[in-house]
């Protein structure tokens, strides 16, 4: 990780725009200060992304809010306009940074309308730096997903910044739980698995009911609550709340 961020300060020296990619479902917790000082206000431009998953609005002075898998032609040209605003600098360069999953990528593509930079609903997809032309004016190349090198597990977990082979259960029942205490959660799970929870279900029952709709199970007829519990923290990446 340390040198993921020694990598990542050349790359900010060498760009004329720094543009953050958040969450906009969890805005303030998916940011990256570190990244942020580096970058300096002048050059950072801050995209709240999959704003499709949440009704929460965020305004920012240096920021634009959208959904990269429906943004429409317009919010692409404004996008593209307000990040040639922090340079004057022409062929502009613009380094795409944040959270793993956030949807760097995804955005990369929208902007230059094809499947230019890869895009895996995998944590870490984005290996190497590539630049990309947009227009004659734009440049952008897509960094790998970084973090804060003190960030719990838990918490990349549940920001989808890290794909969980081991432990998935502990993470999966986490989250159960804060479903079981989120009328809004409990509505996605319920429409997302085609279950119906109980007001007094338990967290480990929650798995039990999408493993069964799901017809997992494993040798001798038990339910197969590893792979249940890896199906919902994939689907965690597309919740309303994270």
């Amino acid at each position: 990780m340390k040198k993921d961020w020694k990598d990542l300060k050349v790359l900010i020296h060498k760009a004329d725009i720094i543009a953050e990619v958040v969450d906009a479902r969890d805005v303030t917790n998916t940011r990256l200060p570190v990244a942020e000082r580096m970058s300096g206000s002048k050059r950072l431009f801050i995209i709240v992304n999959k704003s499709d998953l949440t009704n929460k609005k965020t305004i920012l002075k240096n920021g634009m809010m959208l959904s990269a898998k429906f943004a429409s032609e317009k919010e692409r040209r404004t996008l593209i306009g307000k990040l040639l605003e922090r340079t004057d600098k022409r062929p502009a360069r613009a380094l795409f940074v944040g959270y793993p999953n956030v949807g760097k990528s995804s955005i990369i593509n929208l902007l230059a309308r094809k499947k230019a930079a890869r895009v895996a609903p995998v944590a870490g997809t984005t290996k190497n730096v590539q630049w990309i032309n947009i227009s004659e004016e734009l440049k952008v190349t897509d960094y790998r997903g970084i973090w804060p090198q003190a960030e719990k597990k838990e918490d990349l977990a549940r920001k989808g910044a890290i794909e969980l082979q081991k432990d998935a259960i502990v993470y999966a029942q986490q989250f159960a739980e804060r479903i079981m205490k989120s009328k809004k959660l409990q509505a996605w799970a319920e429409k997302e698995f085609d279950i119906k929870i109980k007001g007094d279900e338990r967290a480990e029952e929650v798995l039990s009911l999408i493993a069964k709709r799901r017809n997992l199970y494993i040798k001798g007829g038990g339910l197969n609550l590893e792979e249940t519990a890896r199906i919902l923290t994939r689907a965690m990446k597309e919740a309303p709340e994270i």
